[in-house]
């Protein structure tokens, strides 16, 4: 199995407009093709970190091993380690 160095990350469309209470997420490869959607209009108000934290943590699940970060920055942020640390206990716990 080869991990995120080896790979190119999908192109991540439709992040910029996440105050829609109707968003869905497209994740495309790098010639445009769809991979998945992610249906997010239920998703309600809370901390974002609580979010992020599982959907970076599932991005090796689903994809191998070095793309946690690339999600969270792809959102236009730098990493919260204590928060991501903090969520994913809480998710893995329950």
């Amino acid at each position: 199995m080869t991990g995120a160095a080896e790979r190119r990350a999908p192109n991540l469309v439709g992040l910029t407009n996440l105050a829609s209470a109707d968003l869905v997420i497209y994740l495309l490869d790098d010639r445009g093709d769809w991979l998945a959607h992610v249906d997010l209009g239920l998703l309600g108000t809370g901390d974002r970190w609580a979010d992020l934290a599982v959907a970076s943590m599932s991005t090796a699940w689903d994809y191998g091993p070095g793309w946690e970060d690339a999600l969270v920055e792809a959102y236009g942020l730098e990493p919260d380690r204590e928060r991501l640390a903090f969520y994913r206990d809480l998710w893995n716990a329950t």
